[in-house]
């Protein structure tokens, strides 16, 4: 809201008020760029994936190796590895 106000009440700075228009875009942008990336790709979960499951990443819930509390034992990773 303020740079929207910021924006259009100062004419005299026109190119620099688009310019960092188009820095702030830029910005929020990229942000939601890399959330998107990290988040989990099971449609409406908004949780971190940090599980690889072929090209994409899972949370603990939505991985099927996962066990449901969340926690890996050695058991588990022996069972993947073989």
């Amino acid at each position: 809201m303020i740079l929207a106000l910021t924006f259009w009440s100062q004419p005299q700075v026109f190119t620099d008020s688009w310019v960092e228009l188009a820095s702030t875009v830029t910005l929020i942008a990229f942000v939601i760029g890399v959330y998107r990336h990290l988040e989990c790709h099971k449609s409406g979960c908004h949780r971190l994936g940090r599980f690889t499951h072929g090209r994409y990443k899972l949370c603990r819930v939505h991985h099927p190796n996962v066990p449901s509390d969340g926690r890996i034992t050695q058991e588990h990773i022996n069972a993947v590895e073989h």
